[in-house]
């Protein structure tokens, strides 16, 4: 019991030494060898003993429960407020965005968007067509295509903005968001309102000062 305890605190500290050194020197440009100065004696060995790389590692802070919260707390009156109220807080979680943000290079590759869109199409949309039903339901949300309604949702503001986010000025990123009202509008569904504008405003430009 204590060695599984030991391990696991092992691991853990890989973990939150590698996710504030992603924080504050950007994933490409931390190394290895900077986590292993961070860690207090751990060597490199130990780090690959429980992460085969550096990719590994950024993985799975990514993939971890607390990062991955699209499937608990979905607040809200209506089936509407619940998603509009799941993507602000998903554009409020400024660290884990500047994460993403840092990992430019790995997160272009064509592997890397692949999978995106693989666990967007597999995973995030089944979430977000519970709560567009329940919209249709309550009467928040009118269409004949619950499925495709949520598909469009994550592929715009994951595959459109969210993996492409590197590249935009701040001008450019929130064109891509008005973009995104005026479609969901013109479908008669009013799905970015103020309070989803103001946060992309706070994360565009949390994000561009902290990268400059």
């Amino acid at each position: 019991m204590t060695k599984d305890r030991n391990s696991e605190d092992s691991r853990q500290k890989i973990l939150d030494v590698s996710r504030k050194l992603f924080l504050e020197k950007g994933y490409d440009n931390t190394s290895i060898q900077d986590i292993v100065n961070g860690l207090g004696g751990m060597t490199k060995g130990a780090i690959y003993h429980y992460f085969n790389s550096k990719f590994d590692i950024f993985e799975t802070i990514a993939n971890s429960p607390e990062e991955l919260n699209w499937g608990d707390n979905w607040v809200g009156n209506t089936g509407l407020e619940k998603i509009r109220n799941k993507i602000i807080s998903s554009l409020s979680a400024h660290e884990m965005q500047a994460i993403f943000y840092s990992a430019a290079v790995t997160l272009k590759s064509p592997r890397m968007i692949g999978e995106q869109y693989l666990e967007n199409i597999n995973t995030a949309v089944p979430m977000i067509e519970v709560y567009v039903k329940e919209g249709l339901k309550d009467g928040s949300i009118k269409t004949k295509y619950p499925t495709e309604v949520a598909e469009l949702t994550i592929l715009t503001f994951n595959m459109l903005i969210g993996i492409r986010i590197f590249d935009f000025t701040k001008e450019e990123f929130m064109r891509k968001i008005y973009f995104i009202k005026d479609l969901f509008e013109g479908l008669g569904i009013e799905l970015v309102n103020s309070e989803v504008l103001d946060s992309a405003k706070r994360l565009i430009t949390y994000l561009k000062e902290k990268n400059c």
